[in-house]
């Protein structure tokens, strides 16, 4: 009888523990699908021999291991470009991140070459005007692999494309860029929702929000309304659509996430 109730025990255990392993397993699949560019163009500007993009398409194969390569020569002022096109924005994804990963052909990802390296992201043609260069503060080299790295955006405008810049003007070592992949997702840790009914908007979720600050941007990219919380209701008086709501907590954390106001 008792080792007839010590197996019924075990059992019970065994199963529990093998459903909360598997709930733990599907969540982990859950969280994040990638969304990677599937097209790209390329161009050197400026007068250099020898500057181009070798394997162009490797770096929009949706493969991580694969990658083109970004070639410009030391101290001329010139630079060849790369970007890496979304088969839609992230509006209509539904993303809040922009993940790109990228190397170098030496044994280390030289400090040199990643600051030679400048972003901006486009909707179709038109820029957000988001044109920055690298720095150690925001890339994640790559762990067993130091000639990798991965750089990561909060994103709060409409994008649909990423064009990646290797500068020589900038470079003081022998090197080229190797791009590998840039992919959207949404961050599943970002937990607040909104909603909207008579354009008031009412935001949920467990981020601090007295304090914090709301913008939104419109499908074109422009900033149409920004205001301090007070609580968690405020008005926005915009017309009904779609628009990138960006939360920014009191501690500088920000939180982006697409809405409809209706």
């Amino acid at each position: 009888m008792k080792a007839n109730l010590l197996a019924s025990q075990f059992m019970k255990k065994t199963v529990v523990l093998a459903s909360s392993m598997l709930l733990m397993t599907s969540l982990s699949f859950a969280q994040i699908t990638k969304v990677y560019a599937t097209s790209q163009t390329n161009q050197v500007v400026g007068i250099c021999l020898g500057c181009g993009v070798l394997n162009p398409d490797n770096a929009v194969d949706g493969n991580e291991i694969t990658y083109s390569t970004l070639e410009v020569s030391v101290g001329l002022i010139a630079r060849t470009e790369q970007t890496l096109i979304f088969p839609q924005t992230n509006v209509a994804a539904g993303t809040n991140k922009l993940v790109i990963g990228f190397g170098a052909d030496k044994t280390m990802l030289a400090a040199q070459i990643a600051s030679s390296i400048s972003i901006e992201t486009f909707n179709g043609n038109v820029s957000n005007n988001d044109y920055q260069y690298l720095d150690s503060n925001n890339i994640k080299l790559g762990g067993s692999d130091p000639s990798k790295g991965e750089i990561e955006f909060t994103m709060n405008k409409p994008y649909d494309r990423v064009k990646i810049n290797l500068n020589g003007g900038l470079l003081s070592v022998n090197g080229a860029l190797r791009l590998y992949y840039a992919y959207q997702y949404k961050d599943p840790y970002i937990s607040f929702m909104a909603h909207s009914k008579n354009g008031q908007v009412t935001i949920g979720g467990d981020l601090p929000l007295t304090g914090s600050e709301v913008t939104l941007v419109n499908t074109s990219g422009k900033e149409v309304f920004r205001t301090k919380l007070q609580s968690n209701t405020f008005e926005t008086n915009q017309p009904e659509g779609v628009y990138i709501m960006t939360l920014q907590t009191k501690e500088g954390k920000s939180y982006s996430q697409k809405v409809m106001i209706k």
